[in-house]
């Protein structure tokens, strides 16, 4: 059993189309589409629009929309950057146990060279953190200059490496998991804020959101340890709870914020409510999965957290930019759902 960086759990044994939508083999592909599909694979496609999600819906919140569009759009290659070399430096740490154990992926069936997902995994580290650390130095309006993206950056960057190097095999994957996703959402508010000796570098309903997502996808990773084999496992119990605890912590983050100021929705009455429908189906398929803990009631339950995390998100642009943003965000739920039908998601 293995996790992939910020998001979800990597099976051994997720191996039909219904639970994990199992892409067609390479060689069922056009010959002229192999190599584009084998970096499709590596990087997870399907999953980068969680990050896309979550970076958006933080810059989002705290500006009240996409401005200063320049920072708003670096922020979010950096994040896409770093994600993307999460993943592949997962494969590049794995590689041995993949090939005695998994074939098919990129690397060890020499559709990508290690070589070549080496110098991929560790351009990706660099550039996202020197992007990040330039979107916050875009002049822009009365954006202060900070090198607070960037400091951010080098710490989830930080984290990365220990969860897809010494901490995967560990009991503390779950928390290294759950600290990506943190660091993930404050990436995207980070260039909002200067950095101040004696003054918080965040302010609490933001940390608040951001631990949130982390508790949540810690939850999630906790009940993904038993989605191989499958059973009754304090993992599933333990992880239904924490799950919980990190709906609960969005649904109640933003009453953190004394000003609310711009907001388009009241904190303490209809956006709880929003978050709770929202979870409600991980929840149930939780409790479904602690009852009858077969692999494919766990592995669904871990799908559809998974995807979750968008509308999650778009719950948060809606918060502080309006409707549209929401609305923008959530259909980020189509193009992860379509892809996840032709690449595996875990």
């Amino acid at each position: 059993m293995r996790f992939t960086c910020y998001v979800l759990v990597e099976s051994d044994t997720l191996t039909t189309n219904q639970i994990t939508s199992e892409p067609m083999s390479s060689d069922q592909t056009p010959p002229q589409r192999s190599q584009l599909w084998a970096w499709a694979q590596l990087v997870r496609l399907p999953n980068v629009f969680t990050v896309l999600a979550d970076v958006s819906a933080a810059f989002l919140l705290v500006h009240h929309g996409p401005s200063p569009v320049i920072r708003f759009l670096l922020i979010l290659i950096a994040g896409v950057a770093l994600y993307w070399a999460g993943m592949i430096l997962n494969d590049v740490f794995d590689v041995e146990q993949d090939r005695a154990q998994r074939p098919q992926r990129p690397i060890p069936s020499g559709l990508i060279s290690l070589a070549q997902a080496k110098i991929a995994g560790w351009a990706l580290l660099v550039s996202g953190i020197g992007v990040a650390a330039v979107s916050g130095h875009i002049p822009s309006g009365d954006a202060p200059i900070t090198w607070l993206p960037g400091l951010v950056a080098v710490a989830l960057a930080i984290m990365i490496i220990a969860y897809d190097g010494p901490l995967k095999k560990t009991p503390l994957a779950p928390v290294a998991m759950g600290s990506c996703r943190v660091l993930s959402f404050l990436l995207g508010a980070s260039p909002s804020f200067a950095i101040v000796m004696g003054t918080p570098l965040f302010e609490k309903y933001l940390l608040g959101i951001a631990v949130g997502f982390g508790v949540y996808i810690m939850g999630i990773t906790t009940m993904a340890r038993r989605e191989a084999e499958g059973g009754p496992s304090s993992n599933l119990q333990i992880g239904l709870v924490v799950t919980t605890l990190g709906a609960l912590m969005l649904a109640c983050a933003p009453q953190l914020d004394a000003n609310r100021a711009g907001w388009a929705l009241p904190v303490n009455g209809v956006f709880p409510m929003m978050i709770a429908a929202i979870s409600f189906p991980v929840v149930l398929r939780g409790i479904r999965a602690v009852r009858e803990p077969t692999p494919l009631k766990i592995q669904t339950t871990i799908r559809i957290g998974i995807f979750t995390i968008i509308p999650l998100a778009a719950s948060y642009a809606f918060l502080g930019a309006g409707p549209w943003w929401g609305l923008g965000l959530f259909s980020l739920t189509i193009p992860s759902l379509y892809f996840s039908l032709k690449f595996r998601v875990t």
